[in-house]
């Protein structure tokens, strides 16, 4: 299982990816500091399984931006992606935007912690290795 986390947070990601090593076993966890050099990455990303932390928002493109984009280009193999919105957000307006793309998995607050990740891998096992 790989673990992408993509916030403009450097000190959220850290805390993210602490998180995220002492619940589950990760192959790798990479970090991108916005949806732009992400979707660089995705464009060359294999077909593994992916465990996807999507801050809202950030400088250049926001979450919702990244989904856009993410959606439309068909180079990019959507199959094994898991996302799920992280945000301190809180604006009821992100949320029902958010309900609007069937790509996510969910909607979490920030930060993330480890009784959250047990919750979901409770809930989505295939997905959290």
């Amino acid at each position: 299982m790989k673990y992408i986390l993509i916030d403009d947070d450097p000190i959220i990601n850290l805390v993210h990816k602490r998180v995220i090593q002492k619940v589950a076993e990760a192959e790798t966890i990479d970090i991108f500091s916005s949806g732009i050099k992400a979707l660089e990455y995705f464009k060359t990303s294999d077909s593994d399984p992916q465990m996807v932390f999507l801050d809202i928002n950030m400088p250049e493109m926001n979450g919702f931006e990244f989904l856009d984009e993410l959606i439309k280009d068909k180079n990019i193999r959507k199959e094994g992606l898991s996302i799920y919105i992280v945000t301190s957000s809180l604006n009821n307006k992100d949320r029902q935007t958010a309900k609007r793309y069937p790509i996510l998995k969910g909607y979490l607050g920030k930060p993330l912690n480890i009784e959250g990740v047990l919750k979901l891998k409770e809930r989505h096992p295939e997905t959290i290795g």
